[in-house]
């Protein structure tokens, strides 16, 4: 399906998707001047759908890609290729914060001779 994208394109003018087929989908502007590319792996298509930030580049494929949104993509795809590794949660928020470094007090004056 051909897809377009509102994502910010890199500084060479494309933006570039890896697939849950591990295949690379390169998007680029098109004569209209949006960023479009061939997607032809359909759970891959669900997953970019659902993520809200590519939408089908024709009309006739909108009632195609509410129904991949709907149902999750090809039926006949294989579920047992990933694993279930919990929630979702970033790394990040399992990392402890680092601890804060004291600044340094002010210098003690010197003692004047009187």
């Amino acid at each position: 399906m051909k897809l377009h994208t509102s994502i910010a394109p890199r500084r060479d003018g494309t933006v570039l998707v890896t697939g849950l087929d591990a295949q690379k989908y390169t998007f680029v502007r098109d004569a209209d001047g949006e960023l479009s590319g061939d997607v032809p792996h359909l759970p891959t298509v669900a997953m970019l759908l659902a993520g809200g930030l590519f939408y089908p580049a024709d009309e006739g494929d909108f009632d195609e890609a509410l129904k991949l949104s709907t149902d999750g993509g090809d039926a006949d795809a294989d579920e047992g290729d990933f694993e279930d590794d919990g929630p979702g949660v970033p790394v990040e928020l399992n990392t402890p914060p680092a601890p804060t470094r004291r600044k340094p007090g002010p210098k003690p004056k010197a003692a004047s001779a009187a």
